[in-house]
């Protein structure tokens, strides 16, 4: 009777392990497919920034503007190309280390808090970069404006617009941060 309880207690907790496995297993998807979700958006934004600074801004990249203008806004306007290349590169290295089905639940949250670091850097940089791109595209495309008042409070409009949107923007990733810290820490009950 004592060895047929052991085998049944030794199957019980089998199914108990084989239990929770596939619970871990199931609720890993959601988070891993946020992973998988940013680790592509920070590759994106190195990408897609400088083509469509490219494909925008070379009507006016011509050998008849080349002036001061046109040199200073090059170099601002790539000097934050490279800026959020750096910061995007680094945040996409970050996610790289996270791995949830490998690590335990507290390491992965240590990972996170690395990538949430990055993004909550200064938040002053978001001002400043807006500002010199912002700057930048204005000296680059300097001969195709027409300085009145209505052309002016346009350009204000677009430049309070881009940094609302910037701002919107890290908010929503700072909450989706938040929200994968707790999807991951919701997995401490089911480790092993």
């Amino acid at each position: 009777m004592k060895t047929i309880w052991q085998q049944y207690d030794h199957k019980l907790n089998n199914l108990v392990k084989l239990n929770k496995k596939l619970v871990m297993e199931s609720l890993l998807k959601k988070p891993q497919s946020k992973l998988n979700r940013m680790k592509f958006q920070s590759i994106y934004g190195i990408i897609v920034g400088p083509i469509v600074l490219i494909i925008v801004l070379h009507p006016f990249l011509k050998i008849d503007n080349l002036d001061w203008k046109l040199i200073v806004g090059c170099i601002l306007s790539v000097a934050v190309l490279i800026f959020l290349a750096y910061i995007n590169l680094s945040s996409f290295k970050a996610l790289k280390e996270i791995n949830l089905s490998e690590d335990p639940v507290i390491k992965s949250v240590s990972k996170v808090n690395d990538y949430k670091r990055i993004i909550n850097r200064n938040p002053g940089y978001l001002w400043i970069s807006s500002l010199m791109l912002f700057i930048g595209i204005i000296l680059i495309a300097w001969r195709a404006f027409t300085f009145d008042t209505r052309t002016i409070l346009y350009m204000a409009g677009l430049l309070v617009f881009t940094i609302a949107f910037g701002m919107k923007k890290r908010n929503i990733q700072q909450q989706k941060i938040a929200q994968l810290e707790k999807e991951i820490l919701d997995l401490k009950e089911y480790e092993e």
